[in-house]
């Protein structure tokens, strides 16, 4: 599909339409401009065939006559009136007309991608917002949490949850590119009825629309006619929720489109929570949803079910961004889960899904490592199987600010040793990954791919998915830790930067302690920095004069102290140090008796200068780096995951050790010394 073009275009009608009408009205104008391409292009031909004064009319008749045979995006035709820019030449329909054929004959979920390109706007606007710390307002939920699915991940999270539970229930599954073997357990054969499906957050439906196609093929395998397999799917196997009315009705066209093709009318079971729930949505269970009608009496039914398949994209939205009610029902609700919307639902998807049945997901990857996510983790690691994963790029899906995975998980205990995929060195986006990924379904030495036992997760403190780690690496875990061995503290928060900060060579130099004996009003202070190991970052002086008097007494205008003065027990003490915000890479550097530190330059002090010294090389090894990621791997690295960095079990000392982390640190002093930011600094080195 020509999606930049689609998406152009998509772009280019919101600003045009924004400007003459309401956002809803636009937005249905366009998605029915584009139902109607994609129903029935030749009827969209010849409307535009007409004269302009006529196409209006023309178009309205034909939405009448689709909202009774597809519904959906249709279905507001009485109520919305179109805009004519539209339908005038060059507009929005000379656009769509003038792109390939293919792009709307060759893609059942294209009405998806028209759904999310024009409402991208309106989510970049919202995106900005929340950078500012905004709570997001019900109605702003479902834009700024929609992502599409891309639909080799579609195909990828079905094929292994589908695919597997058809095996092992006496149906022969098909093959796509990215089915993983799998170890299959043998049960009952199960009438192809019996074999429920949902995505709980549907959006347009694209997790539907390839599931049916699963599902049709079994029906055409039983002898079934097209008609006839077609009603079953829609009547017994498919179901969706979704919390945006408009998501919804684009999911409901496509299906109906499709169910069509081979003459079944068939209503399909997707529904959305307007009028019912449009804050919380699937996350409530059938107990706790108020019944206050028809629809929400069908939705409590589904949630009250158990499917045995679940899919679906979770929206995605950390806790500082959710409203007071939604906030409010999540930690009720969801206490141990409520990181993030995201992770909330994973934990509703396994209530949802019966014993043995399979999951699959496309979520941000910070479950599989951050310590916020922990009792999700143990949860699926010591009650589940996470059969695979694929662990993404970091930036390889652009409509995502964070970076993804997407995985299948059985529900039942661990059966075998899971596959994971690192893709996270191939960058090019998801084709690539896309290519990367197939690859490796047969390539079992490509080097990417890895096999581990959740159970070896469990050994690590706070069990992080760390699953490339070999048995050498995971029995480090089971020692001595940083935290255990040595005081690791935070440091300084001054509450104002800009105001009690300055780079040494920004103040009087002689004001500047350059012994911490000497009373002076500027310390040099340990603020982090860049990547750089054994020396260096060595650039801030904090205002100290008189013990910090100034910072320890910053309130704000009710009284209330900004500042933190925290680990001044643990100022002017020798340390190995790293930065709380890395580059992605571990580093620590030796700073002597004559500095504080603050928040930014998290400190470790040792008992003894040898200690120091044998840390210091500690630190700096391949190992620490590697064990490090495992940790944290973003890009944070705070007190509480170096803590928990492995040590060797016994106290390790050797002088040549020693002797070369000294030699490290004087060539890196001679080289931070060589430039003119360093208060060392005597001349040029090619003077």
């Amino acid at each position: 599909m020509n999606d930049q073009q689609l998406k152009k275009t998509a772009a280019r009608t919101y600003s045009q339409l924004l400007a003459i009408c309401g956002e809803k009205q636009a937005y249905y104008g366009f998605m029915r401009l584009c139902g109607l391409a994609f129903a029935d292009r030749s009827a969209l031909e010849a409307i535009m065939s007409r004269p302009e004064e006529l196409r209006i009319a023309l178009f309205y008749e034909k939405c009448r006559q689709l909202a009774e045979k597809y519904g959906g995006i249709f279905s507001l035709y009485g109520e919305l009136s179109v805009p004519s820019a539209l339908l005038s030449d060059g507009g929005a329909a000379s656009e769509l007309l003038s792109l390939p054929r293919e792009v709307f004959a060759g893609d059942d979920a294209v009405l998806g991608w028209c759904h999310q390109y024009f409402n991208e706007p309106y989510r970049n606007e919202i995106s900005v917002g929340l950078k500012s710390s905004k709570r997001l307002s019900t109605e702003k939920i479902a834009p700024a949490t929609q992502i599409f699915t891309p639909d080799w991940v579609v195909r990828y999270m079905v094929d292994n949850t589908l695919g597997p539970y058809l095996a092992e229930h006496g149906y022969t599954a098909g093959s796509g590119e990215l089915t993983f073997s799998a170890e299959l357990k043998q049960a009952e054969k199960l009438p192809l009825e019996a074999i429920k499906l949902i995505d709980p957050c549907m959006g347009s439906g694209n997790v539907l629309l390839y599931a049916f196609d699963v599902f049709f093929e079994q029906y055409l395998a039983q002898g079934y006619t097209a008609k006839i397999a077609a009603e079953k799917v829609l009547k017994y196997n498919l179901f969706g929720l979704e919390l945006d009315e408009r998501a919804r009705a684009a999911a409901e066209t496509a299906i109906r489109v499709k169910a069509q093709k081979f003459g079944a009318n068939t209503l399909p079971q997707v529904y959305d929570f307007a009028g019912v729930s449009e804050n919380t949505g699937s996350l409530h269970s059938e107990i706790d949803l108020p019944k206050a009608n028809e629809k929400a009496a069908i939705i409590g039914k589904l949630l009250g079910q158990k499917y045995a398949v679940v899919v679906t994209n979770p929206p995605y939205l950390g806790k500082p961004a959710m409203n007071e009610e939604l906030s409010a029902y999540v930690r009720k609700n969801f206490a141990d889960y409520s990181a993030d919307l995201f992770s909330a639902f994973m934990a509703r998807c396994l209530d949802m899904t019966e014993n043995s049945g399979y999951i699959g997901f496309l979520t941000p990857a910070t479950w599989l490592f951050l310590q916020s996510y922990e009792k999700l983790r143990k949860r699926i690691f010591e009650s589940c199987f996470l059969q695979t994963l694929i662990h993404f790029e970091y930036s390889a899906f652009e409509a995502a600010t964070v970076p993804l995975c997407s995985f299948t998980i059985k529900n039942a205990e661990k059966s075998g040793r899971g596959v994971y995929l690192r893709l996270s060195e191939f960058k090019g986006g998801m084709e690539e990954q896309r290519i990367k990924a197939a690859e490796a379904i047969s390539a079992k030495d490509c080097g990417y791919r890895f096999e581990a036992d959740t159970a070896d997760f469990l050994m690590i403190p706070s069990a992080p998915c760390a699953y490339w780690l070999g048995q050498d690496m995971l029995r480090a875990f089971s020692g001595r830790t940083l935290g255990s061995t040595v005081d690791i503290r935070e440091g300084l928060i001054s509450g104002d930067n800009d105001r009690f900060l300055r780079r040494w060579y920004e103040v009087e130099v002689d004001r500047i302690a350059f012994l911490s004996t000497h009373k002076k009003r500027w310390y040099l202070l340990n603020k982090g920095g860049e990547y750089r190991k054994w020396y260096g970052n060595r650039l801030f002086v904090v205002n100290w004069e008189n013990d910090g008097y100034e910072i320890k007494h910053f309130t704000d205008k009710n009284g209330k102290l900004r500042s933190r003065p925290q680990g001044l027990d643990y100022n002017f003490r020798p340390s190995v140090s790293w930065s709380q915000i890395t580059s992605g890479a571990f580093s620590a550097r030796y700073f002597d008796e004559n500095f504080m530190f603050n928040v930014a330059g998290s400190s470790a002090f040792p008992h003894n200068e040898q200690q120091l010294m044998m840390l210091i090389g500690l630190l700096n090894s391949k190992v620490a780096s590697e064990l490090a990621q495992v940790l944290n791997p973003t890009l944070n690295m705070n007190p509480g995951d170096a803590a928990r960095l492995p040590l060797p079990d016994a106290e390790l000392y050797d002088a040549d050790t020693e002797a070369a982390v000294r030699e490290n640190i004087e060539i890196c002093t001679a080289d931070w010394d060589s430039f003119e930011t360093s208060y060392g600094f005597k001349r040029h080195p090619l003077i």
